[in-house]
């Protein structure tokens, strides 16, 4: 293997001088990239049950309490789980919960004005855990993935 011969070119753009300059430079771009996760977010999973049962479909939503947060999140719950990835997560704080699930055998058509008729599925859940959600979810300063299981009951 043959390895390239260093000029007095060469020598001269890695005095101490340039050397330090390319170092500095490495440094600051590598501190410019910031933290990846600037929010804190937080992993969440869990599991959703209604009477015992797994909620085998449906979405699972999280507003936070305070405004100054101004994060929101959700996912889709199959077969009774839910996960929000890292990057939709959520920063520590205080989240009003709301879950649905509508029953797609029992579809209702509302006609909100003449000939502008929507179908709607009937809601599974009762409005306390939707609508008028009173469940809460607190999500700690501490790292990696959040675990918050959600009891439903009629």
């Amino acid at each position: 293997m043959l390895l390239p011969t260093c000029s007095a070119r060469t020598r001269s753009a890695l005095s101490p001088n340039g050397l330090s300059f390319l170092l500095f430079s490495s440094l600051v771009l590598v501190a410019g990239c910031g933290e990846p996760n600037p929010l804190g977010r937080r992993a969440i999973h869990g599991k959703v049950t209604f009477e015992g049962k797994d909620v085998d479909y449906g979405a699972i939503t999280f507003q936070p309490d305070a405004p100054q947060h101004g994060v929101s999140s959700g996912a889709m719950i199959e077969n009774g789980k839910y996960q929000v990835k890292l990057s939709q997560g959520l920063p520590p704080g205080s989240y009003q919960v709301s879950i649905s699930s509508p029953d797609r055998s029992q579809v209702e058509k509302v006609e909100e004005m003449p000939g502008d008729a929507r179908t709607f599925a009937k809601e599974r859940i009762p409005t306390k855990y939707n609508l008028k959600s009173t469940l809460k979810l607190e999500v700690p300063k501490a790292r990696g993935s959040h675990e918050a299981n959600f009891e439903l009951t009629k």
